[in-house]
């Protein structure tokens, strides 16, 4: 099996009589699930923890398994994004992300993520990178840490210093357009014509009279140039 997997082959069977293909122990899509599944459909409802991670949980009926846990049990989700039903009771637990994260994540807050960077490295291929645990990166020299900080603080500089560009440029647009818009105003209202001489006389003799002029109340009150009937 192992050597037709590596050459790409379809694997058959090595019996002198048989030679029909040999099938790997899946399902594949669109195939009859087998009896085993419908005859322990009930077992989810016994455990005390129903862990799912990396599926679409999009085909039926093994999507619902996860709904089949008794109310109380604690559902943990580890996926890339929220699927099914997940999330809809008080007990679950969602971890959207990648699910190697998750589940080291899960490992440590168990108190198991020695246990399982042990089970990592044995299972590691030649040429595979292990990723880094958390004691590995502690073992950065005063350096390297020092190098890090340094590289953080100037990601964050350089942020900063985008954001002060975009509000300048901002600004600067929004100032042009005003002045602009003021010039518009003045040129559409003209300049302001002078009172001719006459105007100005009879002004002045009434405000000397004593009586209001009115010219600019008109608008408001209409009747002051009307004279009284008395």
């Amino acid at each position: 099996m192992k050597k037709a997997i590596q050459e790409k082959t379809v694997p058959k069977c090595i019996g002198e009589t048989c030679d029909g293909l040999v099938k790997p122990e899946i399902v594949f899509f669109g195939e009859q699930l087998p009896g085993g599944f419908f005859e322990n459909r009930s077992l989810p409802s016994e455990a005390d923890l129903c862990i799912v991670m990396g599926t679409s949980l999009s085909v039926q009926p093994f999507a619902s398994l996860p709904m089949m846990c008794s109310d109380g049990t604690p559902r943990v989700l580890i996926n890339g994004e929220q699927v099914g039903e997940m999330g809809s009771r008080a007990d679950d637990v969602l971890l959207i992300q990648d699910c190697d994260a998750g589940v080291r994540k899960l490992a440590e807050a168990c108190g198991w993520l020695e246990e399982l960077e042990s089970l990592w490295a044995r299972t590691v291929r030649k040429g595979q990178t292990q990723p880094k645990t958390k004691a590995e990166k502690a073992k950065k020299s005063r350096d390297e840490q020092l190098q890090d900080e340094v590289d953080k603080l100037t990601k964050d500089i350089d942020k900063n210093l985008q954001l002060t560009q975009d509000q300048h440029t901002w600004l600067e647009n929004h100032v042009d357009n005003k002045f602009a818009s003021v010039k518009d105003e003045e040129a559409d209202d003209g300049p302001t014509a002078p009172l001719t001489s006459g105007q100005a006389t009879a002004s002045d003799a009434k405000a000397e009279k004593g009586e209001p002029s009115g010219e600019g109340l008109l608008h408001v009150f209409p009747w002051l140039n009307n004279k009284s009937s008395l």
